[in-house]
């Protein structure tokens, strides 16, 4: 493609987020052109398609549980309602709690109950009676090096699942065409076109006394403009702001899953009855090193992650791969203290991507500078929050002092913005 094309709106990252903006962008403005940019040869095949894709709503923080609760209940209504299979699976997220852990999260549990979030608590001995493979108090000496605690109490988040990133961003894309968006694959974004908002013609502008705006994007394939600019690129934002000295506040950090073959072993996990209709395990969060694991029936595996915060350098690789090393000396001895029947268990396969860390709250940011919309910070929770997201990106676009999203609430589009920000704390960090 030569020379500049003009759209209304120009949206740069076809990932879940930058889908489902395109949606609901289109959607209230159906007579306006929007395009979608990406890279990648079809939608979701960057750090979408990497994601664990889980979904919760546990929360303490007002505005995650009104992102997450909404975006969960769209998720219910496409699947169980209009039969449109994102492959939803409500399997709960257990969070397996030492003492310590569960007397910090008695102290908010209630507020969160009286807010809507739905939870059940398990005594030890429920445990020990619903997963036989569980070891509660580890006692060899490897435990003791590592200094794995007695998993005191489990907490499972009830309306929490699983779904597949793939099947979510296929209706957004879908959905998308069909009210007549536009895509262009292939497309790599280099640098965003600064520009006068009123240009004189001069040589050298955008001078410092001129209002700016950004009117479009360089990319191997030309130019691309538009009246309005939206940013879904998640890790890469800042390689695309910085360099006009506009700061979204974001880093990338790598994050790694990976995928063990449920045999004969395992295959009692994924068989686990008690925790919820589907007769599986929960997503399984452990007490220690941020180990967590989810059920993937349909494959008959496991995926296993862990978050590294500290020690894990926040900087952006090109090819990110999963490094063994980290399965075998960070996730795997805590994984098999406490589940044994993993002793032994090698992945079949695994991936890497970068989650979008917002360094100021971990919450996701919605601003507009220079005519450009960034959608960033989503810090691993974009694809459980990623229909309210598109919603209140939609209410920003047109100027909208309130968004209201699937379930009926709302909330104030400016609180999730950089200059009238208010998110709260969110507290539920175990």
């Amino acid at each position: 493609m030569k020379g500049r094309v003009h759209y209304d709106v120009l949206i740069v990252g076809a990932g879940i987020i930058g889908l489902s903006a395109a949606y609901h962008i289109k959607q209230n403005n159906p007579d306006l052109s929007v395009l979608v940019l990406d890279r990648n040869a079809a939608a979701a095949q960057g750090e979408t398609a990497k994601s664990v894709a889980a979904v919760r709503d546990c929360f303490t923080s007002e505005v995650n549980r009104l992102l997450a609760k909404s975006t969960i209940e769209f998720y219910k209504h496409l699947q169980f309602e209009s039969h449109f299979n994102l492959g939803l699976e409500l399997v709960g997220y257990l969070w397996l709690l030492t003492e310590f852990e569960f007397r910090r999260f008695n102290a908010f549990m209630k507020r969160m109950q009286e807010q809507g979030v739905r939870l059940h608590i398990w005594e030890r001995e429920d445990l020990a009676d619903l997963i036989p493979d569980l070891v509660l108090t580890p006692r060899s000496e490897e435990s003791k090096l590592l200094g794995l605690e007695s998993i005191h109490m489990g907490v499972q988040g009830l309306n929490c699942g699983t779904v597949s990133p793939d099947m979510v961003a296929k209706y957004y894309e879908t959905e998308f065409g069909r009210l007549g968006g536009e895509f262009q694959y292939r497309t790599e974004v280099k640098s965003l076109y600064l520009a006068s908002k009123d240009p004189l013609g001069l040589p050298g502008e955008p001078f410092a006394w001129q209002e700016k705006v950004i009117r479009g994007v360089e990319t191997e394939r030309g130019m691309f403009s538009a009246d309005r600019m939206v940013l879904a690129t998640g890790a890469l934002t800042p390689r695309l702001l910085d360099p006009l000295g506009i700061d979204c506040l974001v880093k990338p950090k790598k994050r790694q899953v990976f995928r063990i073959r449920a045999g004969d072993v395992l295959q009692r996990l994924l068989h686990t009855k008690g925790f919820n209709e589907l007769d599986t395990i929960p997503l399984t969060i452990l007490p220690r090193g941020g180990v967590h694991f989810r059920p993937v029936r349909g494959e008959k595996s496991l995926w296993i992650a862990a978050a590294d915060d500290v020690g894990r350098p926040l900087q952006y690789e090109e090819e990110p791969a999963a490094e063994e090393s980290f399965f075998n000396y960070s996730i795997y001895p805590i994984l098999s203290e406490y589940f044994p029947c993993f002793k032994d268990q090698r992945p079949a396969n695994a991936w890497a991507g970068h989650y979008d860390m917002n360094t100021l709250d971990g919450t996701p940011i919605i601003e507009e500078v220079a005519n450009c919309m960034f959608i960033v910070g989503m810090s691993g929770s974009g694809i459980m929050k990623a229909d309210a997201i598109g919603r209140v990106v939609a209410a920003a676009f047109n100027r909208r002092e309130w968004a209201t999203l699937f379930d009926g609430s709302r909330l104030m589009v400016s609180r999730l913005g950089l200059r009238d920000r208010a998110v709260g704390k969110e507290e539920f960090v175990l």
